[in-house]
């Protein structure tokens, strides 16, 4: 970087130019588009002064907030250099873990965080997740809680489908209700220090048996996107909200005049990931200067946006 960019780079720091409300969607690997998109926007001079993020999508949003994008592609890139596969069968024999994702999930959330960089930007963040009450410790009994992982995750895949085609879809709701589970939101006031942050992103996360069943204490999370994937609802009313995601069925159901007044982005073509595949640096790459790219391409359209009353 030459002198005059490291100048620009200080003075938006400084003085910046924009106020924006960034929701970024969960989707694994595919939310390093979002990081890209998020990396650009920042330089640009845009400030968050509200976040939300959804699984993956939180560790992207508060990696941006720690303004340690470029630093965490180039992390997650060696390390899946160094990942031959995403099952090891060999490990199951040992009585490992068989995926290789948590470990490197948490491994690159660790590299990324910049605790003090997040307190200092003074924004108000949103982590989201659902959370399982135990009805009388019935969720320590293994066969049941086989069961509640099984149940979510065919209803998930279910209603995934449907809303894809642009049919309604409540198995989610059905079985939330079922197991007495309840949406949460982690927020700023809730970090403690980097290892609380990283306990609440894997809560977000927990999608079985890929990131294990998360539980603190009595209390178990699954993946806040079986609920709401990108959350645009809790921003403030008048909010500029510039909203992430990777699939159209992410919106549906969302109220259309929330949608109306915010600015979506999306992939220009399809991704070049899928979400848990954590043997391809080259995908890794790709998805994050493609994020880049499409902020660029779009970058009228965002600051128009962004200046409007």
């Amino acid at each position: 970087m030459g002198v005059r960019e490291q100048v620009l780079q200080t003075l938006v720091k400084i003085f910046p130019t924009y106020d924006a409300s960034l929701a970024i969607a969960g989707g694994g690997c595919k939310a390093f588009y979002a990081l890209g998109v998020g990396k650009t926007l920042r330089e640009w001079g845009v400030r968050f002064t509200e976040l939300s993020g959804v699984s993956a999508g939180a560790a992207m949003a508060l990696c941006i907030l720690s303004q340690t994008e470029e630093e965490s592609v180039e992390y997650f890139e060696e390390i899946t250099k160094r990942n031959s596969r995403n099952f090891h069968f060999s490990n199951l024999l040992r009585g490992e873990s068989t995926f290789p994702h948590e470990d490197m999930y948490r491994r690159t959330i660790r590299f990324g965080m910049r605790f003090d960089r997040v307190l200092e930007s003074g924004a108000k963040i949103w982590i989201h997740s659902v959370k399982a009450h135990p009805k009388e410790d019935s969720l320590k009994n293994k066969f049941r809680l086989a069961r509640l992982i099984s149940e979510t995750g065919r209803a998930f895949i279910l209603d995934d489908r449907d809303r894809s085609e642009g049919i309604p879809a409540n198995r989610i709701a059905e079985i939330i209700k079922k197991w007495n589970m309840e949406d949460v939101d982690f927020t700023e006031k809730d970090f403690v220090n980097s290892e609380t942050i990283e306990q609440f992103i894997l809560n977000s996360s927990s999608i079985p048996p890929i990131v294990d069943f998360q539980s603190v204490g009595n209390e178990y999370y699954l993946d806040g996107g079986l609920t709401n994937n990108m959350m645009i609802e809790t921003f403030s009313p008048k909010a500029k909200i510039i909203g992430i995601h990777y699939e159209p069925n992410t919106i549906v159901g969302k109220d259309p005049d929330l949608l109306a007044r915010s600015f979506l982005i999306t992939p220009s073509k399809p991704l070049p990931i899928t979400s848990f595949d954590y043997t391809n640096p080259k995908g890794v790459r790709e998805t994050f200067e493609l994020g880049k790219a499409d902020a660029l391409a779009k970058k009228s359209e965002i600051i128009n946006y962004l200046k409007k009353n």
